[in-house]
């Protein structure tokens, strides 16, 4: 007498290997097969695309226009007379300061600026990799960007309305489900098939 052959079919209550489960994974049944909800998405969501275009723009304004302010620190250092002439229009626009105060507020200016541009466009170029440090990273380099620009702002510079808006919206961006879900994995359930 033979001992009794398990199903080898999906006729005899066997299990098809081409057959789909419910959740589109062909041929897998079991602990190894996951409900489509917990696959994390495998394509950058349009959130954070936007969000590593405007960061590389930013870190490009960042990195000419801090350079630019440095060089012209560089030259008030190295030539009183300049300095004197940079201070007359200064003070023609308004703003009273000393030639002192004129080379540290061109100084701090291109420094901060310069600094801007470097670490955003060294985030953009890590928006690649998935992981919730670079989303975080992102997110807390601009609050910090938005609260040095509000400050510029108190001080009179109205020219920090708008990256202070783009600031706001990359934020925005970053926490948004699409692109938290892309950057922070959901933890994955295996399917039992209940």
């Amino acid at each position: 007498m033979y001992p009794p052959q398990p199903p080898q079919g999906p006729d005899q209550g066997g299990h098809d290997p081409y057959q789909q489960d419910p959740y589109g994974n062909p041929g897998q049944q079991g602990p190894t097969a996951y409900p489509g909800p917990y696959q994390q998405p495998n394509k950058m969501p349009g959130t954070a695309i936007t969000v590593r275009v405007l960061m590389f723009i930013g870190g490009a304004f960042g990195l000419l226009f801090g350079g630019l302010l440095l060089l012209v620190w560089l030259g008030l250092l190295a030539d009183p007379e300049m300095t004197q002439e940079v201070l007359r229009e200064v003070q023609d626009s308004g703003l009273y300061i000393d030639a002192a105060e004129l080379t540290v507020l061109f100084g701090a200016m291109g420094g901060v600026m310069f600094g801007y541009g470097i670490i955003s466009t060294a985030l953009a170029s890590f928006m690649g990799k998935r992981s919730a440090v670079v989303l975080w990273l992102i997110v807390v380099f601009q609050v910090l960007a938005s609260l040095t620009l509000m400050l510029g702002i108190a001080f009179g510079g109205t020219l920090s309305v708008i990256p202070l808006l783009f600031a706001i919206a990359m934020i925005v961006l970053m926490l948004l489900p699409p692109t938290r879900a892309f950057y922070t994995p959901e933890p994955t359930t295996p399917y039992t098939g209940y």
